[in-house]
């Protein structure tokens, strides 16, 4: 691919023969045609392409998230999206072709140097009422008390995502009312904890699956 000047009659847009002018973010690029092959897609090449697909499938309703769950400034430049997709490329797809599934507690929504939750439990007191508990330890260097506390609940009967970050670490608990359409449903969740400067994350923490009455 190849980065051109625009002339007296301006960048170059469409394709000639086996070339391809293209603009891209108000950069205009000449790139050539991918080669047509006949080969057949092994078996391998199969299934790692089902499995891009599962991962991408599943993490992209959460995308933004994503970019801020990896925003720890210690991390690099990539966007969280894509350093979420490695991960659940890499650890958190379990089986083999074409029976793959996703490994919830491998499941990376978030990292950095922030310190998680301690003694994090999730429960259903009630029918439709979901109360998320831990202990509010805190420090100077890495556990503040207003630290935001976010939950990712996947309904994987209805294949849903919901977010909620309305609490802060000292705080110690958040209870929330589920939708009466969640009844009997299945959940995973997780939890990380963010800094106020929005320069810092945790870890996620995986909280089981919780089956609802």
């Amino acid at each position: 691919m190849a980065k051109f000047l625009k002339g007296i009659v301006g960048a170059y847009s469409g394709k000639v023969g086996s070339i391809v002018g293209s603009s891209w973010r108000s950069v205009d690029y000449v790139r050539s045609l991918p080669k047509i092959t006949g080969k057949k897609a092994t078996d391998g090449q199969i299934a790692q392409r089902a499995k891009f697909a599962l991962a991408v499938a599943f993490l992209s309703p959460i995308k933004d998230l994503l970019n801020l769950g990896y925003s720890d400034k210690s991390l690099g430049k990539a966007t969280g999206y894509n350093k979420a997709l490695q991960s659940l490329l890499n650890s958190g797809i379990s089986g083999t072709y074409p029976a793959l599934a996703i490994d919830y507690a491998k499941v990376v929504i978030s990292k950095g140097g922030l310190s998680n939750l301690m003694g994090v439990s999730w429960y259903e007191n009630a029918p439709g009422e979901l109360e998320l508990t831990w202990t509010p330890e805190t420090n100077k260097f890495n556990a503040f008390d207003d630290d935001s506390v976010v939950l990712l609940m996947y309904n994987r009967t209805k294949n849903f995502f919901s977010i909620l970050e309305s609490a802060t670490r000292v705080e110690a608990m958040v209870s929330l009312s589920l939708p009466l359409s969640y009844a009997g449903d299945t959940l995973e969740g997780w939890i990380f904890t963010g800094h106020r400067d929005g320069v810092k994350t945790s870890l996620s923490y995986y909280l089981g699956e919780l089956v609802l009455a």
